[in-house]
């Protein structure tokens, strides 16, 4: 009898929680999740692929040159278009010019953090009338390890999918628009926000047929495309006159394909690059909800919920098999076959909806089950039961489990490579003081090292990485490599069929630029034509590794630097 006031009690507890505002949650967990990152500060550990190697630049660089209306910008490969360099979230892009680099990063990333909770938080609560779903599906969003340098590019979309079925619903109008400018200022129009549109479009077009289109959703939609087209001007002007205004290294990008059904299935089950869902947990529970679902005597709105579970996952799957289309060997030689921007422009990108739809999509599977019937600690119990597979995968791979790991451990024990030691602003600087000169007079060149760091403290560089610059410039740099590109076939191919990394690929490190101290790595024999590099106005090289035949390549040792902290060791060589 006791026993069962008590799980009474409980029942009635977790249902009254059901409709408190449990959002206020969101505020402690962001606190909890970022406390590693004030303990360990420069020390913290983020993923540098991508990211702290290569979009970074593209904040930086805007900001540096923010209100010059400069076209060109000089720092990398040369000098760079800055229309090559727009970063995935415009709005960011003030706060790199008025606080350090890594505040900068931190602020940007907190943002993110909290527009995924709530943007989840209020999507899923707006759907399902629950609460407690709303917690669960906005806690494990907003830890997933994405990327935060991409701004909301997938962070934010529950946030626009509130601000839709605000305007859908003729509620909060103003609230729904100012998310929607917000949204578009954050976002990447190429990565995810063209499938937003694509999907926003087909909803009014699906509305028009049936007459019951709403004047806010046009609105809506003209908002978030204004935006799009003023952030990406120079984009929509190559489309529109048919060339920009310089032929960029993608013209010469060559599509491979994908066998199909292996593809579509580790797409559907994994996600793919720079999507990390960690959804594969959640797969097979979403499809007995549904499948289930479909016998579960059901009202007018479980039934509304359930048709649209069951339409998610089709939706899900079919993202999936239109990857597997687009990597599919018809379109990729179709791809190949043309210029411009349909030969290297990504639709398969819809899989970037997927860290946002899996989670949607379990809300709406579950809740049918969880609106039913009054068991509510069994329910709950359920619920913690299906997602703590995916709460421990999340948790393994999130940047809090990552740094809190650095905390207890050290990078002696983690092997990690924090932000401190990767940029090594220390060792940038006693390599600035060796060469004594005004760091806009020259430029520097890298052996086995990325550029990033030299970029962050300043130096100009003749190499770099970069999805956008100048084919003329890859062809000028490849003279350099080009004896040394055809002793190794792969790198060979690395170089001149995607060319985003134009660094010194060799035939020692090959494609690898990232040679740590104490490494051992030493260069013998290189064949690199340094009359090519001298230039491209480059007068001193950032080696990886020593050179030991450095006066036969007609470079003048000028020491060895490393720091404590620096991940590197660079010996320095200039060019004579």
């Amino acid at each position: 009898m006791k026993c069962k006031k008590i799980i009474d009690k409980l029942n009635s507890i977790i249902c009254t929680a059901d409709g408190w505002p449990l959002w206020t949650i969101g505020i402690l967990l962001s606190a909890v999740a970022f406390f590693p990152f004030f303990v360990l500060g420069e020390g913290s550990v983020f993923e540098i692929h991508d990211q702290l190697d290569e979009s970074m630049m593209n904040y930086v660089l805007t900001a540096k040159h923010l209100g010059e209306g400069a076209s060109i910008f000089p720092e990398m490969l040369g000098g760079v278009n800055a229309s090559g360099m727009l970063p995935a979230a415009v709005l960011f892009v003030p706060l790199y010019r008025l606080l350090p680099v890594f505040a900068a990063f931190i602020l940007q990333y907190g943002i993110c953090f909290l527009s995924a909770f709530f943007g989840m938080y209020l999507c899923v609560r707006e759907i399902t009338k629950s609460s407690i779903l709303a917690l669960a599906m906005g806690g494990c969003f907003c830890m997933l390890p994405t990327y935060p340098i991409y701004g909301l590019t997938m962070m934010g979309i529950p946030l626009v999918l509130y601000a839709f079925l605000c305007l859908l619903k003729e509620k909060r109008k103003k609230t729904a628009y100012v998310l929607i400018a917000f949204f578009g200022m954050t976002s990447h129009l190429v990565c995810t926000g063209y499938a937003v549109l694509f999907f926003w479009a087909a909803f009014l077009l699906s509305s028009m047929i049936k007459r019951k289109v709403k004047l806010s959703l046009i609105i809506g939609f003209i908002e978030l495309m204004g935006i799009y087209v003023i952030v990406n001007h120079s984009l929509f002007w190559e489309l529109l006159a048919g060339n920009g205004d310089y032929a960029s290294h993608r013209e010469e990008m060559v599509q491979y394909a994908q066998p199909f059904f292996s593809t579509v299935w580790d797409v559907f089950v994994n996600s793919a690059q720079h999507a990390p869902s960690l959804h594969r947990y959640l797969i097979l529970p979403i499809l007995i909800l549904v499948l289930a679902g479909a016998f579960l005597k059901k009202d007018h709105t479980l039934k509304r919920l359930y048709r649209a579970s069951a339409a998610g996952f089709v939706l899900l799957a079919g993202i999936a098999l239109f990857y597997g289309i687009c990597k599919s060997s018809l379109v990729t030689e179709l791809k190949n076959g043309t210029t411009g921007f349909l030969r290297y422009f990504q639709a398969e990108r819809f899989y970037w909806l997927y860290p946002a739809a899996w989670y949607l999509e379990f809300s709406l599977a579950f809740c049918v089950w969880w609106k039913k019937g009054k068991a509510w600690l069994v329910k709950a119990g359920v619920l913690c039961l299906l997602l703590l597979p995916t709460i421990n995968l999340i948790k393994v791979h999130s940047y809090f489990y990552t740094n809190i790991n650095q905390i207890n451990n050290g990078s002696q024990i983690t092997g990690y490579v924090t932000w401190e030691s990767y940029y090594a602003e220390d060792l940038m600087q006693e390599l600035e003081d060796a060469i004594g000169r005004n760091m806009e007079e020259y430029r520097v060149a890298h052996l086995g090292i990325s550029p990033a760091p030299a970029l962050m403290h300043g130096f100009r560089t003749a190499d770099g990485y970069s999805n956008n610059y100048p084919l003329e410039y890859k062809h000028r740099f490849r003279q350099v490599i080009q004896r040394e590109l055809a002793k190794n076939e792969e790198t060979r191919l690395y170089f001149d069929e995607w060319g985003s990394r134009c660094y010194l690929f060799n035939s020692i490190t090959g494609t690898y630029w990232s040679v740590a101290k104490n490494s051992g790595v030493t260069y013998e024999g290189l064949e690199l034509n340094m009359e090519a590099l001298k230039g491209l106005g480059c007068e001193y090289l950032f080696s990886g590794g020593e050179i030991l035949d450095a006066d036969r390549m007609g470079l003048a040792g000028m020491g060895y630097y490393e720091t404590e902290t620096s991940y590197w060791g660079i010996w320095l060589y200039r060019i004579q």
